[in-house]
């Protein structure tokens, strides 16, 4: 059975996915020392649980929870944070959680059945992606909910192995970082979905006891509604005087804010009834952004192509015959070959089973989760943003690496990490690393923001057209 030990931190490649991971991760993360795109927003909330203001926003609170958390490490006071100026320092915890997401790809492969290269180009991959990269080095939420999603469904396979104790231990950390997912953003609950959907079906496979169904299951819900309920008491707690947001509130709910022109001190809200006004609040304002209309947005049919990249920021005083600016676009190969890759590795599954003996449960786990974590936008109506498709990507990645491994007969000799099957074969992973590189460099000045002249922007947008 392997560990976790065994799997990543006894192999050379796991610790030189982290260090190149870190590097990119962090390096030059203040520059630019100004606020970039949506930082001001996630200052602003972490300011107001400092300083004990209501804030309103459409999302659960365990990400701006954590940047609050943070700032008061570094000893940020509220009142730093709600002005309009920047918090770079900020940028450690998301760049952290999006350095150690890297190598949590190379170890759910490997979880998975795949071989030592296998994962490693998976890993490899999900380094050179500009577009992850970038959204990991801001002060934004999507770091949270890939990291904690990725580990809950990592723990979940961990579990798969194991029995008694550690498999009760293993079931409730996945279910609670699967409800830290699904606390930083709605969208997180695909990571649950993933794990119960892979346990029932093992579950029915498996033929387990009615008694142990139940209670497992018990565990793989209660934990993370738990954790829910808990970032929003916690939410509430420290939020207790008003500020304009209270307006969104029902006027029971501004009876417990101190400062509002309906304060009661003597007034006494549940936390069951604090919660059923947030929700409704969130679904009142979920429902006004589907008449908000942003240069940046785009539909969620043409994030896997890579359509409308986003503009985040350009600095005021421009230098004539000079570009600079930091734009949301990832690496093509990646996303594009991603893609290619996964459907080629569904043809081959639904027409050449053979070739996935054994790897059935590892190829169907990662399509779902692919699934789960796009189809469902389509139902979706409020402004949306190419961002929203970068959990979905992270198991394009994974899947797309597994299917490639399979075909190219990439999975054999699973401890020989650079012996394959053929010369031609050597080569051809040698190109596919090569290139997405090659192409992750290209793209760099729009991912740290450096100063271009005229004629190389120009040539960068050979294909993109960015929202600017």
């Amino acid at each position: 059975m392997w560990t976790f030990r065994s799997r990543i931190m006894a192999r050379p490649e796991g610790w030189c996915l982290l260090a190149v991971s870190a590097l990119t991760h962090f390096w030059q993360l203040f520059t630019p020392r100004v606020v970039v795109f949506d930082e001001l927003h996630y200052e602003h909330f972490a300011g107001d649980y400092l300083s004990g203001r209501f804030y309103f926003d459409v999302h659960p609170p365990l990400g701006n929870l954590a940047y609050a958390a943070f700032a008061r490490l570094l000893h940020v006071s509220g009142e730093q944070l709600l002005r309009a100026d920047p918090i770079p320092a900020l940028r450690l915890l998301p760049a952290t959680l999006g350095t150690l997401t890297v190598p949590l790809i190379y170890l759910l492969l490997r979880q998975l059945g795949a071989s030592r290269r296998v994962a490693l180009l998976g890993g490899v991959a999900a380094l050179l992606d500009n577009g992850l990269l970038l959204e990991s080095r801001l002060i934004l939420l999507d770091s949270f909910l890939i990291f904690f999603g990725l580990l809950a469904v990592s723990i979940y396979l961990a579990a798969r192995g194991r029995t008694g104790t550690r498999r009760w231990v293993c079931l409730a950390a996945s279910a609670f970082f699967a409800g830290c997912a699904l606390s930083v953003k709605w969208t997180g609950a695909s990571a649950l979905g993933v794990i119960l959907a892979a346990w029932f079906i093992e579950a029915v496979v498996r033929r387990a006891p009615l008694r142990r169904l139940v209670a497992e299951g018990l565990v793989l819900v209660a934990i993370p509604a738990v954790i829910y309920v808990t970032a929003f008491a916690v939410h509430f707690a420290l939020l207790d005087h008003t500020s304009p947001d209270a307006s969104f509130m029902s006027e029971t709910f501004q009876q417990r804010l101190i400062g509002n022109v309906r304060y009661n001190p003597g007034a006494h809200v549940s936390l069951w009834r604090e919660l059923r006004d947030i929700h409704h609040a969130i679904r009142v304002g979920n429902e006004s952004l589907e008449h908000v209309k942003h240069i940046g947005s785009s539909p969620w049919y043409t994030w896997p192509i890579m359509k409308h990249p986003m503009g985040l920021w350009e600095p005021v005083h421009k230098v004539p015959g000079r570009r600079t600016m930091i734009i949301l676009v990832g690496n093509p190969l990646v996303w594009w070959g991603g893609m290619v890759g996964v459907l080629i590795g569904l043809a081959a599954f639904l027409f050449r089973r053979s070739r996935f003996a054994g790897r059935e449960f590892a190829f169907l786990l990662l399509l779902g989760a692919v699934l789960l974590n796009f189809l469902p936008f389509a139902a979706i109506h409020r402004i949306m943003y190419i961002y929203h498709y970068l959990f979905a990507l992270v198991f394009v990645i994974a899947l797309a690496a597994l299917s490639t491994g399979v075909l190219a007969r990439w999975m054999d000799d699973d401890e020989r990490l650079w012996r394959f099957p053929s010369r031609r074969s050597e080569m051809l992973y040698g190109v596919i690393v090569a290139l997405l590189f090659a192409s992750f460099v290209y793209f760099l000045p729009f991912t740290y923001g450096w100063s271009m002249s005229d004629a190389s922007w120009d040539a960068h947008f050979w294909v993109l057209h960015p929202r600017l």
